[in-house]
């Protein structure tokens, strides 16, 4: 969690919607809290959300198919520990805006002519973003460059790249993919992915070669339900989905896929501008949701995705 802090007409927000989005361009996972001194309203009187919270309710979700709004109730103060642990599980890193009494690694904005001398230094200061040069011990960020300030928010606290995971090719037979053509097609992926290779067969498959072959434990379900069984019985983190309408895609694209946003709990790359999750990469994480969401009645392959991290893969940057 790292903090940005400054009077006023300084430009903080600006700079941090700059900094958000050139780590979210890394492919970083970004929250954001923000610190409000009023009383917060966030729902609006008379809309079903706000009757509800009326009639008691604890806690409100409103849910779609791209956003999650949570109305809350709370007995106390909570600490920014406990909202992040409880609400952000997933974040890479928590930008904080406005908590300068919190303890935090902070960054001090500051832009000539916007100062007020009423306002409190904050604690354990480790940069300044500034539109003039400071002496001093701190280091001084360009403030109108957000890319440099993600720059150093990533040498500190995000530097540790991931490592490259194993991943495991998991193919899905079905009984009308010829013999032929699964040895093909086991062939190509025993070239980028050697023995980790998992056949993921229907009941009424007749898979052949050596690649070591799993009974579809969701039959019916199609590829949500290969994808099930191969996270289930992989055992390597992440598994390639390699859909058979893709067996002769090229080498270079998959490894694209591989290696795309290694911190993201799935990667799936664009296609003619729609996401293409028949040939995409899936981590260990995305088991839960899955059977999460099957057990809701949802059948559809991207039904649980906002629950887990998925990063989409521009079409340039796979078949580039």
């Amino acid at each position: 969690m790292v903090t940005f802090a400054a009077p006023s007409g300084t430009g903080k927000t600006t700079l941090l919607e700059g900094v958000i989005g050139a780590l979210v361009g890394r492919g970083y996972r970004v929250a954001v809290l923000k610190h409000d001194a009023h009383r917060l309203t966030l729902d609006k009187p008379g809309k079903d959300s706000w009757r509800f919270r009326q009639a008691g309710a604890w806690r409100v979700v409103v849910a779609s198919s791209e956003q999650l709004g949570l109305f809350s109730s709370l007995d106390g103060p909570i600490s920014l520990a406990g909202v992040s642990d409880t609400l952000l599980p997933g974040a890479d890193i928590v930008l904080t805006e406005g908590f300068r009494r919190a303890g935090l690694p902070t960054i001090l904005v500051r832009r000539a002519g916007a100062s007020d001398p009423t306002w409190e230094m904050p604690e354990n200061l480790v940069a300044i973003a500034t539109d003039r040069p400071e002496p001093g011990p701190l280091p001084c960020l360009p403030l109108d460059a957000p890319a440099a300030v993600a720059d150093f928010i990533e040498s500190r606290w995000l530097s540790a790249a991931a490592p490259a995971r194993p991943v495991t090719a998991a193919l899905p037979i079905g009984a009308d993919i010829a013999p032929d053509l699964q040895r093909r097609w086991i062939a190509r992926a025993r070239e980028q992915f050697g023995d980790n290779v998992l056949l993921i067969a229907d009941a009424d498959a007749a898979p052949v070669g050596d690649a070591r072959i799993v009974t579809d434990i969701r039959p019916g379900l199609g590829p949500l339900g290969a994808l099930l069984t191969a996270l289930a019985a992989s055992e390597t983190p992440d598994v390639l989905l390699w859909g058979v309408r893709h067996w002769q895609e090229h080498p270079d694209r998959i490894a694209a896929i591989r290696a795309a946003a290694p911190r993201a709990d799935a990667a799936v790359p664009m296609q003619d501008g729609f996401p293409e999750p028949l040939l995409a990469r899936y981590g260990h994480r995305c088991l839960s949701a899955i059977q999460g969401a099957l057990l809701s009645g949802e059948r559809r392959m991207n039904a649980w995705w906002g629950q887990v991290h998925v990063c989409c893969i521009a079409e340039e940057d796979w078949r580039g």
